[in-house]
C-alpha cells in the first residue's frame, strides 16, 4: 500500500470535501422520471430520469424499479469507460432499484458536451482542478444521492457496482453496504503500470505522457487522487473485488488496504459461472434484511 505524507492526506482530503459540498449543493434540484414502456416489463419500471449535475450539467440516468411493493434494496451501477452505457439487465432490475447514471459527454447526457474516446481519460491534465474526471465523478454522486433519496429505496440495503467510479462512491458515501468491483481499474497505481505494451485505455496516459512529458510529474499527482486505494480506509462496506488472473497484482493491495470485509476472487475465465458468482454474492447481500 502506498504511504501518504501528511501533505498529500490533507490535500486529498481538501479535493474530495470541496467537490462533495458542490454535489451536496444540487440536493434540492428537480428530479423528472418518464417511464421507458419499450424497456419496462412485467418485473421493473423503467424510467428515463433526467437531473442537473454541478454546474448545472443535465444528465440522463435509467432509473429502474421492481413491480410490487417497496422499499427495496437498491444498486448503483457505476458507468464504464465508453461512449455509450447499456439499460441495466433484467435480472438485476427484478431483484432491485438500479440507477445507472450516463455521466456527462456520454451519449444521452451529451447535449452540452461530447466525450471523446480515446481522449477523456487524460482530457483536462495535469491539473486536478481542471481534470475532466472530477466531473465524472460528481456525475457519479449526484445520481447515487437522487437514488438513494428516493422513496422507494431501502436506505439500509444499498448496493454499488463497477470500477473504480464505484469505489469512489463507496468511499465518499457511508451508506452503501456492499460493493462489487468487476470493472477494470483505471486509476489504481496508474504510473506505476505504464509500459510501452499497454493497451488502451490506459494508454492514453501514455499518450499523454509521450506528447507532454514535461507535465507527467504533476498530471500523476492528479491521477493519484482516482485511486481506489486513497479511498479504502473510508470504505466500510463489504466488497467483493472480482478480476482477471492478470490484474490480480493490482487488486491485491486494495483489497488489503480496504477497511471492509473484502473478498478478492480471480475470475475462472468461464464467464457464466463468474457472473453468476458475482451476482449470487449481491443478491446475498442486499435481498436478505
Amino acid at each position: 500500500m502506498t504511504t501518504r505524507t501528511t501533505g498529500q492526506a490533507v490535500a486529498f482530503d481538501a479535493y474530495w470535501a470541496a467537490l462533495d459540498r458542490d454535489v451536496r449543493a444540487q440536493a434540492a434540484g428537480r428530479v423528472t422520471l418518464e417511464e421507458l414502456k419499450m424497456r419496462s416489463n412485467e418485473s421493473s419500471t423503467v424510467y428515463a430520469a433526467r437531473f442537473n449535475g454541478i454546474s448545472g450539467y443535465p444528465l440522463f440516468a435509467y432509473y429502474s424499479v421492481p413491480v410490487g411493493g417497496g422499499p427495496f434494496p437498491a444498486l448503483f451501477e457505476a458507468p464504464s469507460y465508453g461512449s455509450v452505457r447499456a439499460v441495466p439487465a433484467v435480472e438485476r432490475r427484478a431483484k432491485y432499484v438500479v440507477m445507472g447514471i450516463c455521466h456527462r459527454g456520454q451519449r444521452l447526457s451529451d447535449g452540452m458536451y461530447k466525450s471523446a474516446y480515446p481522449g477523456l481519460l487524460t482530457e483536462g491534465l495535469p491539473g486536478a482542478g481542471a481534470y475532466r474526471w472530477r466531473d465524472v465523478v460528481a456525475d457519479c454522486l449526484r445520481a447515487f444521492d437522487v437514488m438513494a433519496a428516493r422513496p422507494e429505496v431501502d436506505k439500509s440495503r444499498i448496493g454499488v457496482a463497477g470500477n473504480d467510479l464505484a469505489a469512489i462512491v463507496a468511499g465518499l458515501r457511508p451508506d452503501v453496504k456492499c460493493l462489487l468491483l468487476n470493472g477494470q481499474l483505471l486509476f489504481r497505481d496508474t504510473p506505476a503500470r505504464l509500459t510501452a505494451g499497454i493497451n488502451y485505455p490506459l494508454d492514453e496516459f501514455n499518450d499523454f505522457r509521450r506528447a507532454n512529458s514535461g507535465q507527467w510529474d504533476e498530471a500523476a499527482k492528479t491521477l493519484a487522487l482516482y485511486d481506489p486505494i486513497a479511498f479504502a480506509p473510508a470504505i466500510t462496506s463489504e466488497t467483493l473485488i472480482a478480476c482477471l488472473k492478470g490484474d490480480a497484482a493490482v487488486a491485491e493491495p486494495l483489497a488489503r488496504a480496504i477497511k471492509g470485509k473484502c473478498e478478492l476472487r480471480v475470475n475462472s475465465g468461464k464467464g457464466f459461472l463468474d457472473h453468476e458468482y458475482q451476482e449470487e454474492w449481491l443478491a446475498t447481500r442486499l435481498l436478505v434484511k
